[in-house]
């Protein structure tokens, strides 16, 4: 799953501690990789830090994997399948609630 989004971002800031949470809960069956771009790399540092980051996250300077996505402005969630295909995205990003419910029916309905 990847998650856009940018230090000046305030939805961004609001939503990154239930977004760590559902990191956290779901690390062993989706892995979450946080997506930085129109943004400077000491600043999202500083927010990394700030909000407990826990999941790997890539600076996008050019904004090359933001573009290949269609990423306007963050934030912004996209569920890639193994093997790269996109399996849905939500411009505009999710709240974590929703979030869990679309990763329960997208990636684990054949789980319990």
């Amino acid at each position: 799953m990847l998650t856009f989004f940018s230090s000046w971002c305030t939805t961004c800031a609001s939503s990154q501690a239930a977004l760590s949470e559902l990191a956290r809960s779901y690390r062993d069956r989706v892995v979450f990789v946080g997506v930085a771009g129109a943004d400077q790399a000491d600043e999202v540092q500083d927010y990394l830090r700030a909000h407990r980051v826990e999941y790997p996250v890539v600076l996008d300077d050019q904004q090359t994997i933001w573009r290949s996505y269609a990423v306007r402005e963050p934030p912004a969630v996209v569920l890639v399948a193994k093997g790269g295909a996109l399996l849905r995205g939500w411009p505009g990003g999710l709240d974590a609630p929703t979030l869990d419910q679309r990763l329960r029916e997208l990636v684990l309905a054949d789980k319990p």
